[in-house]
């Protein structure tokens, strides 16, 4: 599958003429790849319940350049941090976690109306391994499911996505199409987890000074071992208003999981950014 894939770019590369910016403005929870070079901040405040934790706020770095030929590479890194009132409250102490670094490469070939964001990278496993952390780290990534990945410990993640992304007049859509594999790094008999595909869908209506937007992004461990499937797949909902000047472009975003499994330990979550826009 992966080797179809890089065939699959190279031959798109070579029939593809130089991308252009785009307009489309970004999303808050899907992937962030595009046409466009910029840098950005994210934070976000879940609300959880019930223990251990009372709530995580996350902290997210990211970042992307594209050149005029469409080649660029992209880089993002998570931090998490949880707070709960103590064993004297049923719940665990608050704890720091950094998150797994998420970096690569990324091929945009741009048109007047349907783009397309061809996307292969890594995932370096350097999250803390301590349970509290683990634990920060997953609760925190109910913000962006789509970067579960970011919150394994141990094993390196392979990351193949491509999006269309469609904009005409007022109109603009994005479908992100991925799967995030995993393998160990030295032991060939280390313990591997599932892979995660990703399918997720956005549309919204710009209006010029500002965006809106709602997110439905949506991952699904792919593990043929499972009895209940339903219990493998996991979507949020969520809706984004961004202000889309030249350079800065602040959002705010609100949302919560969709399925009841993740409803029971999540009950929304509310985020903040702004990124600017490298000319």
């Amino acid at each position: 599958m992966l080797r179809r894939f890089i065939v699959t770019c190279v031959v798109l590369a070579a029939l593809a003429a130089p991308a252009a910016a785009q307009r489309e403005p970004d999303f808050a929870t899907l992937d962030r790849g595009d046409g466009i070079s910029h840098v950005g901040l994210d934070l976000a405040w879940i609300k959880l319940d019930p223990a251990p934790y009372d709530s995580v706020v996350h902290l997210e770095l990211h970042g992307q350049y594209v050149l005029q030929s469409g080649l660029g590479f992209y880089a993002a890194l998570p931090l998490n941090k949880s707070f709960g009132d103590g064993p004297d409250e049923g719940e665990s102490d608050g704890e720091t976690a950094v998150a797994d670094l998420d970096f690569g490469g990324l091929y945009v070939i741009s048109g007047p109306e349907l783009s397309w964001v061809f996307r292969l990278g890594l995932v370096a496993p350097i999250a803390g391994d301590e349970i509290g952390e683990f634990a920060t780290n997953v609760r925190g990534a109910n913000y962006r499911l789509t970067d579960v990945a970011l919150v394994d410990p141990v094993d390196w993640y392979a990351r193949v996505a491509v999006s269309p992304m469609f904009h005409a007049h007022s109109l603009f859509l994005r479908i992100d199409l991925g799967v995030d594999i995993p393998f160990a790094e030295d032991d060939a008999d280390a313990y591997t987890a599932d892979p995660i595909g990703r399918l997720n869908l956005a549309g919204g209506v710009d209006f010029g000074t500002a965006a809106l937007m709602l997110e439905l992004p949506t991952i699904i461990y792919l593990d043929d071992d499972d009895e209940d499937p339903d219990e493998d797949v996991f979507t949020n909902v969520a809706v984004t208003a961004r202000f889309m000047g030249e350079v800065l472009q602040p959002f705010i975003s609100v949302g919560s999981p969709i399925d009841k499994a993740l409803r029971d330990q999540v009950d929304i979550f509310i985020a903040l950014g702004i990124q600017g826009v490298l000319r």
